[in-house]
């Protein structure tokens, strides 16, 4: 394709081989034919600068949204004898990003790279990815494409996303696994004054009570406190696409749901609770989120859900009654809780309200470039 300045210099080159042949003239006549053979050795190079090229990529195969990685792109130059020159390189990312970068000099046999670091800002399943080299090289009298596809799986999870109702309903943090977040020895609740015992430490002695004790000749008096909170045994996590006709559709709010899931599944797991996630758009298939191994097959179901459509309430009621008694039940969902926690069974569960966390993302940045 020629460019602007292609089109001027054909055209001159044109009109002084037609001048010079109407006059007899040779010198405008050899200025017209070494302008048109100009063009001629521009067009093979510039054949010849995108032949045999190619791009791959070095990346993470797993990373969540709106997490930073390192990317590398490589440009290799396959040709035995000719260099590459001024190649302009466009990546289409995991379908969400495009990245734009520059190789100005990639020697015969040889590669160019170029090192970024960013974030993927939404979740996908992308297996290939496409790009296209342009070059106008050389002298900019053409413009010349070349385009691909890189095989190179990245499964982007979605951020997870901690629910509020998990700190605010019954989290019980007293009884938290986790290090640092429980406070020494905690209290619990009063449950009443009784007579000191040999082994009470003397900071649960009950001060006013053991005065108003000493002073009728009788000794000291302790608080008795219940235990501090626990955990469940086990939790079934809940997630469906279920909404009262009327109700607005978000894709965005698929997403959002699907954050919370992983977060809620990635709480439970670090308190070490036992958990089964079941979910419509995986057919209601139980998948166990207690090892390593577990969470990382739950990730890959997330990255790669597709949102239900033809969720009902008669496919959701027998699920839940099929959850075990002795399991804590906690519901998801990409529709507001109004819109279907009426249709469900007579059974105490923790709703989680999708209209939280509004939260934007980053973009893949080029930091360094070398070749």
């Amino acid at each position: 394709m020629l460019t602007p300045r292609g089109a001027i210099l054909l055209g001159a080159s044109l009109a002084l081989t037609v001048l010079g042949v109407l006059r007899t003239d040779g010198i405008l006549v050899t200025l017209g034919a070494s302008g048109c053979l100009l063009l001629a050795g521009a067009w093979i190079f510039i054949r010849l600068n995108l032949k045999r090229l190619s791009l791959s990529l070095r990346a993470p195969t797993r990373v969540y949204a709106d997490q930073q990685f390192d990317l590398r792109v490589l440009l290799h130059n396959n040709r035995s004898l000719l260099d590459a020159f001024s190649i302009k390189i466009e990546l289409h990312l995991a379908g969400q990003v495009d990245i734009h970068t520059f190789a100005p000099w990639t020697a015969a046999g040889s590669v160019s790279e170029v090192r970024l670091r960013g974030s993927i800002p939404g979740r996908s399943s992308s297996p290939e990815h496409d790009y296209t080299l342009e070059t106008i090289m050389p002298l900019g009298l053409f413009h010349a494409k070349a385009s691909g596809v890189i095989t190179h799986e990245i499964l982007v999870f979605p951020r997870p996303l901690t629910p509020r109702e998990l700190s605010t309903q019954g989290a019980l943090h007293d009884a938290s696994l986790l290090p640092g977040t429980t406070p020494g020895h905690a209290p619990g609740e009063l449950r009443g004054i009784r007579p000191w015992q040999a082994g009470d430490p003397a900071k649960h002695i009950h001060w006013p009570t053991s005065a108003r004790s000493l002073s009728r000749g009788r000794g000291l008096r302790i608080r008795e406190n219940d235990p501090p909170g626990f955990y469940p045994r086990h939790c079934t996590v809940l997630f469906h696409s279920f909404g009262m006709s009327g109700q607005l559709i978000r894709a965005d709010r698929f997403e959002w749901a699907l954050s919370l899931a992983c977060g809620t599944l990635r709480y439970l797991r670090e308190h070490g609770i036992p958990a089964v996630f079941l979910a419509d758009f995986n057919e209601w298939h139980p998948l166990s989120v207690v090892s390593r191994s577990g969470f990382g097959n739950l990730l890959v179901s997330l990255a790669r859900a597709r949102r239900r459509s033809d969720t009902e309430a008669h496919n959701l009621a027998p699920v839940i009654e099929h959850v075990p008694e002795d399991h804590s039940l906690i519901i998801l969902s990409d529709m507001p809780t109004e819109a279907w926690k009426d249709t469900l069974p007579d059974r105490q569960a923790l709703l989680m309200d999708i209209r939280q966390h509004r939260y934007g993302a980053r973009k893949l940045q080029v930091r360094e470039q070398s070749s």
